[in-house]
């Protein structure tokens, strides 16, 4: 859970801060050989430098609606991390997390699913969504801990727009929310366990150790959720980012410029029945967010396959390179692809599709656990 994680993270800070022995971080040590001098704090989304607070900021996760109508959504360029994942309908929504750049306005604010609580629990300190189906809002007072703060719609900070049409008019003025969310000062880790945090400096982006297969070159990336939901990345050199379009038509935010991100992130998940019907009667397909499978980071016109590994809903995830060693995630904002790569999801680099891994990704915990009937 998160406080375990932060709790190490903190320990760590602690022995760090108690092995310099001196004064500040320029002081001699007993021998009279200099100390090592103090580095940066980073903040715990992107690994790049940020406040001596920068760890202790808090962290909101917000779920933001991807309906075609309500394009371009806001806030989005802001969050440090998006996970997009598969709903009803085959369209996507997204788990949007911010810490080091808050905007003064986030939405369409939408639903629970499952799969969210997997994405919070091991780093928010807040988490933002409107409602969810009973059999969901089930597993998330079950698995939530109680120093996650909780805000639907009532909560400061959560208003319907006038002139939009419900249910996509339900927006978040996040000030307004975290002013009146008791700050916590431990440290968190983020969604990624990272080698290089918390006491240390970014290290160099993408960094591994004895990875047994070299990056490949990549410029464009299709992603295939369904038939309809159809995303393409596009890596520009010039911006150092990775452009989004859905199909041909480039994915906007609220100035009229082309979305980036310094990092695209694939990860091969198992999608299984959510156990109820959406609101037009169709399959609700589950993002099940715990086990093991395979995964890419593309950084910089380049992309490494990786493995990776999240035991339990509140547990980080691990990635490690094909050898096992652990893989420095790069630095910077990162967008991350949910893919059901068993069912309806496909990628492609470059055109060329990637081969489907064949053996099933394990179920670690089994969260899909509820007896009930919704």
């Amino acid at each position: 859970m998160k406080r375990a994680t932060r709790l190490v993270a903190l320990s760590v800070a602690a022995m760090m801060a108690l092995s310099a022995c001196g004064n500040d971080s320029d002081s001699t040590t007993g021998d009279g050989s200099s100390a090592a001098p103090k580095t940066p704090p980073v903040w715990s989304l992107t690994g790049l430098p940020g406040p001596d607070d920068a760890q202790i900021k808090p962290i909101m996760v917000v779920k933001v609606e991807n309906d075609p109508v309500v394009r371009p959504q806001t806030g989005l360029e802001h969050a440090d991390l998006i996970f997009e994942e598969l709903v009803e309908g085959g369209m996507t929504r997204f788990a949007t997390v911010f810490q080091s750049d808050v905007p003064d306005e986030i939405g369409p604010v939408r639903s629970v699913r499952h799969v969210d609580v997997s994405i919070a629990e091991p780093m928010a300190d807040v988490f933002v969504f409107s409602g969810g189906a009973a059999r969901t809002m089930r597993f998330v007072r079950r698995k939530l801990p109680t120093t996650i703060s909780v805000a639907n719609e009532g909560a400061p900070g959560m208003y319907r727009k006038d002139g939009l049409s419900a249910p996509h008019d339900l927006f978040l003025k996040p000030a307004e929310l975290l002013n009146s969310v008791a700050q916590n000062d431990t440290p968190s880790g983020g969604f990624f366990v990272r080698p290089d945090m918390p006491a240390t400096a970014p290290a160099p982006s993408g960094s591994a150790s004895a990875t047994t297969k070299a990056p490949l070159a990549v410029t464009n990336v299709g992603i295939q959720f369904s038939g309809f939901g159809q995303p393409n990345w596009k890596w520009d050199a010039t911006k150092n980012q990775w452009l989004r379009s859905e199909g041909v038509k480039p994915f906007l935010n609220k100035d009229g410029s082309q979305f980036g991100t310094d990092n695209l992130i694939i990860i091969e998940v198992r999608e299984i029945d959510a156990g109820y019907k959406g609101s037009t009667g169709g399959y609700v397909p589950r993002t099940v967010l715990t086990g093991s499978g395979r995964a890419w980071v593309l950084s910089k016109g380049t992309a490494t396959e990786l493995a990776w590994n999240k035991p339990r809903v509140d547990a980080q995830m691990t990635m490690t390179d094909l050898d096992g060693n652990p893989y420095v995630m790069p630095t910077g904002r990162s967008w991350v692809e949910l893919l059901p790569v068993e069912t309806t999801g496909k990628y492609s680099f470059d055109g060329a599709f990637i081969a489907m891994k064949k053996a099933p990704l394990p179920a670690a915990e089994p969260e899909p656990s509820d007896s009930e009937t919704p």
